[in-house]
């Protein structure tokens, strides 16, 4: 319950800071260690609460997390620099809805290297999410909630891509491309679990 009304809360405070940017017009233009300053300093005061209710610090819970949130930080300096930002009434937003344009774009009129750089730097990007997830949830149902929260953050960062950012574009091959990252990393979750009961039950 105290987790709900944080992030309520949280949801709150950034629904009232994105009218007040709306109704101003003025663009933001930041950096990422100014971004860190803001979001570190939080994510450390929110583990010290979760520690205190619970009373105790669990490394093999910790872990993952915090490497988990290392990872998010990764996908947002990779998927937002350089993170010029503009309200959507100012912003001529491009999007591409059209499935495997960009891809075949790329393996037509670009070098090799840009191509692999564009396909598997997408795919790439998402594989520490289906990978590291199943770690911190384990209850029932597994495989089609972190398949809900790849689509949901990837679609989170295309739609943040399209309304608020200058310099980036909005497009579904790069979802496409970031959901089947996820699930390549939670079958690799799933082949290392295999394999290290196996390896448990010959010793």
């Amino acid at each position: 319950m105290h987790v709900l009304k944080n992030g309520i809360f949280f949801l709150l405070i950034l629904l009232l800071f994105l009218t007040l940017w709306s109704m101003r017009g003025v663009s933001l233009l930041l950096n990422f260690p100014f971004l860190l300053i803001l979001i570190v300093p939080l994510w450390i005061y929110f583990r010290i609460q979760q520690n205190n209710q619970r009373k105790a610090v669990l490394l093999s819970k910790e872990f993952p997390i915090n490497l988990f949130f290392v990872y998010m930080l990764t996908v947002i300096y990779v998927t937002l620099e350089p993170f010029h930002f503009t309200p959507p009434s100012l912003n001529d937003g491009k999007m591409n809805l059209i499935p495997y344009v960009q891809i075949l774009y790329q393996y037509k009129y670009k070098p090799p290297f840009f191509w692999m750089l564009y396909t598997l730097g997408n795919i790439l990007l998402f594989i520490p999410f289906g990978l590291l997830l199943p770690f911190l949830y384990k209850k029932r149902f597994r495989a089609f909630v972190i398949l809900g929260l790849a689509i949901l953050c990837s679609l989170s960062i295309e739609t943040i891509q399209f309304f608020f950012t200058v310099d980036r574009a909005a497009d579904i091959d790069d979802f496409i491309l970031n959901i089947f990252g996820a699930m390549v990393g939670y079958f690799l979750f799933l082949f290392m679990r295999l394999f290290a009961r196996r390896l448990l039950h010959k010793c």
